[in-house]
Order: C-alpha cells, then sequence, then structure tokens
C-alpha cells in the first residue's frame, strides 16, 4: 500500500534543518516591500505640494490682476490656498510673497519640503506665476 503524505503535515523527506527557512525570506522581502512603498508615498506626497504651491501662485495671481485688487488680495488668496491645502509640516518652511513689477502681478515661492528618511535629500522648491496687472482705463 502506497502511504500519501497528510496534506497538512510537512513534505516527505524535509527535515527540521529547513524549518522557519521561508520566514526569514517572507520577512527580508516584506521589509524591503514596506521600504519601497514608504518611498512611493513621500514621491507622491512630493508631486502633491508640488502642485499645491503651484495652484495657490496662480490663485493668487488670478486674484491680483484686475485693477482694483492690490497685492495684498494677491497674498492673502496665497496664504489661503496654501493654509487650506498645505497646513503642517509639510508646508511649514514654504515662503511665499506677492509683488507688483513694471505693470506685471508676480507671486513667488520658495521653500524646502525634508525628506521623511535618513539619506533622503531635502527637496527645495522655488517657483514663480506673472500675470499682467489690468489697469483702471
Amino acid at each position: 500500500m502506497d502511504q500519501q503524505p497528510n496534506p497538512g503535515s510537512r513534505i516527505a523527506g524535509a527535515g527540521d534543518r529547513e524549518a522557519g527557512f521561508v520566514t526569514a525570506q517572507f520577512m527580508v522581502v516584506a521589509a524591503f516591500s514596506m521600504a519601497f512603498l514608504a518611498l512611493f508615498m513621500y514621491l507622491i506626497a512630493l508631486q502633491y505640494a508640488h502642485g499645491v504651491v503651484r495652484g495657490a501662485l496662480d490663485e493668487g495671481v488670478r486674484v491680483g490682476s484686475p485693477a482694483p485688487a492690490t497685492t495684498a488680495d494677491c497674498q492673502a488668496a496665497i496664504d489661503r490656498v496654501l493654509s487650506d491645502l498645505l497646513s503642517g509640516p509639510l508646508g511649514g518652511e514654504i515662503n511665499a510673497v506677492c509683488t507688483e513689477e513694471a505693470g506685471l502681478v508676480v507671486a513667488r515661492a520658495d521653500g524646502v519640503f525634508s525628506g521623511w528618511f535618513p539619506g533622503v535629500p531635502d527637496l527645495v522648491i522655488s517657483a514663480e506665476v506673472v500675470g499682467i496687472k489690468e489697469s483702471d482705463e
């Protein structure tokens, strides 16, 4: 009579020296997978933050371009967008200003997005949006 191994038991012929070997491999793969996932999430967060900064500058120029608007209106719009969409540590080091230069409304932002992990460099951002200032004439 041919003896078949019990499906719930160990494979016939595998000794105790191999017990737990798959667990160590799984743990290494799981650790690398989690590190890759965290790095991927960091890159997504950076893309989001950069998009918010550009959007805030666009909104500031849009608000500051009409004739009755001032640079204070432009600055308020930029600050409102940044505080709504990028508050907290990710947007903590972003400095944005709005100026009027030679018939143009210029919104600039400079800042640093700090790396989340050791060995990951900080991302320095510098963006500028320019629009034509409308006149009353």
